[in-house]
């Protein structure tokens, strides 16, 4: 029997709505004492002073060292006039001294407010004006911004050893990330020491994270995944490894550091982790691999469950507005052969909530929007009061309140969640509604293809009559990909109306710094799919297949383009389309020739 009916099958469509708030908890209970990160941190400075914090390959730091360098970090601070609750902005690359600074802004009861070096300086000056902030410990000179920047170096100089650091609650704010905005303009995320402590708690004895534990700090500190990263790994006494920006782009370099160090803890993107895994990997004994920050195909990962049988591989669906993680799924061989989309159930003190339009629970296996409340929903947007009331909303199940996600999924009868793509990732491609991950997930199930991205484009812009997919594959290791077969493997799973137009292939999908699919950077398709009919077939059928992928109907060889739905804006898209795969040809050509056997007789007598 075909699973997904024998799931369907045992789902109900009548469980009370107590019943369906209940299943949106954890299986599991955990007793976490709320408290901050710096009091969390002392207490295991204080307990294993000698042992090492934090390595960047250049320098080395012991617990003592880190926290001796992070209170001249906060007196330093404090000198300056910094107040608890003042934002400062601190923008370096990774390394130890970023995890020095962090923990000072804290120590000095302030919060921190991480941005990338390497970001516009557009977008570094929208954050400190945002934000607030009167200091910017950066390494970078003449940076123009209406904020004091210091070096750490500099700042710690300033440091009055007879100045004591600040003492916070957990309640308080500990750092604010900014996100993506809808208006263009990043909006600041601000999230308490509380929420970070109770995931720790919530996570350290499910996964026995440990001082033996030795973690890699991959992710731009503007980036949500480095937060569990750093405090995940120095809160629970283990040892931090600090990928520089070098290594994480050579997937041989990263590979070797991991073997190097023998890294026991590793956390990815699932766009980051398909470098590593397109290159030898026997060697890597890491014992945990944690993916976030994008949906993860685990079919990809059977090569790594073969190959390291003795790794727990854990998926964890979260968002920034809810403290990096919210669900746990462990990957086995059978959910990755299965193409599971399951994100497992939320962790000890986060609740999940599918919810439809109207704010009501959808019953077991019903798709809906998915809603997250508990111990990890941040206090809000920064200087966002109506954003954070729209996205912030009262949780009317168990009081508090809770975060409206944008993401759609539905829950299944053991109270686990499957995670169905992103609401503003489904598009709408003349009248049919497209989601991108499903057109993903079809491509990369083809034994070449390692990674794939699809985006959608517009041969003329804010028309959607003349929008098309445009796909991009890195092939399985160092052979060749034959598109055209890839071609002929999404067609026989996809409508042609999801059918992409052209097929690109790459070494590698481009990365922002936080290890995301970085669509600005794709490149313009280089080749278009020659459709499942056209291999071995003729020009008629090439053309009746972009014919019938832009209009969304069958078309004949006899079928006129105007007669079957076509319009001068499609025409545009159909031009366009046909020049992606090869042929040539001008409006009029078009217009002279409406069905596809006429036009492939003019085309090829010309």
């Amino acid at each position: 029997m075909d699973p997904s009916s024998e799931r369907r099958g045992l789902i109900r469509d009548d469980l009370p709505t107590a019943e369906l708030i209940a299943l949106g908890e954890s299986p599991r209970s955990v007793d976490v004492d709320p408290e901050t990160i710096t009091s969390a941190f002392d207490r295991v400075a204080a307990g294993t002073p000698d042992a090492v914090a934090v390595t960047d390959g250049a320098t080395s730091l012991t617990f003592a060292e880190l926290a001796a360098h992070a209170d001249e970090v906060a007196r330093g601070l404090i000198t300056l006039g910094v107040a608890p609750g003042d934002a400062v902005v601190v923008c370096l690359d990774r390394s130890a001294e970023l995890v020095g600074v962090l923990l000072g802004v804290l120590k000095a009861g302030a919060v921190y407010v991480p941005t990338d070096p390497s970001y516009p300086v557009g977008r570094i000056n929208h954050t400190v004006r945002d934000a607030g902030a009167s200091v910017v410990i950066t390494g970078l000179t003449g940076l123009p911004v209406p904020a004091r920047c210091m070096s750490p170096k500099d700042l710690r100089r300033l440091a009055d050893p007879g100045r004591a650091t600040a003492a916070r609650t957990p309640d308080d704010p500990a750092y604010i990330i900014y996100t993506s905005g809808s208006t263009g303009q990043p909006k600041g995320v601000v999230v308490p020491h509380r929420n970070v402590t109770w995931l720790i708690g919530a996570t350290r004895g499910e996964y026995q994270f440990a001082g033996s534990d030795v973690w890699t700090l991959f992710h731009s500190s503007a980036f949500d995944f480095s937060v569990w990263e750093i405090w995940g790994c120095l809160l629970t006494g283990g040892r931090l490894v600090v990928v520089t920006a070098l290594d994480s782009r050579s997937p041989e370099r990263f590979r070797d550091l991991l073997v190097r160090e023998s890294v026991t803890v590793l956390n990815q993107t699932p766009s980051a982790f398909a470098q590593l895994l397109a290159v030898p990997h026997d060697q890597v004994d890491v014992r945990m691999l944690i993916f976030g920050g994008e949906p993860l195909d685990p079919q990809v990962l059977l090569p790594w469950l073969d190959a390291h049988p003795r790794c727990r591989v854990v998926n964890m669906f979260g968002i920034t507005e809810t403290t990096v993680h919210v669900t746990e799924q462990t990957i086995t061989r059978a959910l990755a052969e299965a193409a599971s989309r399951s994100v497992g159930r939320p962790l000890p003190g986060w609740y999940v909530y599918v919810l439809d339009e109207h704010g009501s629970p959808v019953q077991l296996g019903q798709t809906g929007e998915i809603y997250v409340g508990g111990a990890g929903v941040a206090l809000g947007y920064l200087n966002r009061h109506k954003l954070t009331s729209q996205r912030f909303p009262p949780d009317p199940f168990r009081g508090g309140i809770m975060y409206r996600s944008g993401d759609l999924g539905r829950m299944l009868p053991d109270g686990s969640l499957e995670h169905l793509g992103r609401l503003d990732n489904q598009v709408k491609i003349r009248g049919h509604r497209i989601e991108l991950d499903e057109i993903r997930a079809v491509l990369q199930r083809h034994p070449g293809v390692s990674a794939s991205a699809v985006v959608v484009r517009m041969a003329v812009a804010d028309d959607p009559n003349t929008a098309r997919l445009d796909a991009y594959l890195v092939p399985a290791g160092a052979g060749t990909l034959d598109t055209d077969d890839v071609a002929s493997h999404a067609g026989a799973s996809l409508p042609a109306y999801m059918t992409p137009a052209t097929l690109t292939v790459l070494d590698a999908l481009p990365l922002t710094v936080n290890g995301k699919l970085d669509v600005s950077a794709l490149p313009e398709p280089t080749a278009g799919t020659s459709g499942p009919s056209s291999a071995g077939g003729d020009l008629t059928s090439r053309i009746q297949h972009i014919w019938a992928r832009t209009l969304s109907t069958d078309v004949g060889p006899e079928d006129d383009f105007f007669v079957v739905g076509g319009n001068s804006a499609q025409a545009v898209s159909v031009l366009a389309e046909m020049r992606a795969h090869g042929i040539a040809l001008r409006l009029v050509d078009l217009m002279r020739n409406p069905t596809p056997r006429t036009l492939a007789t003019a085309l090829s007598s010309t």
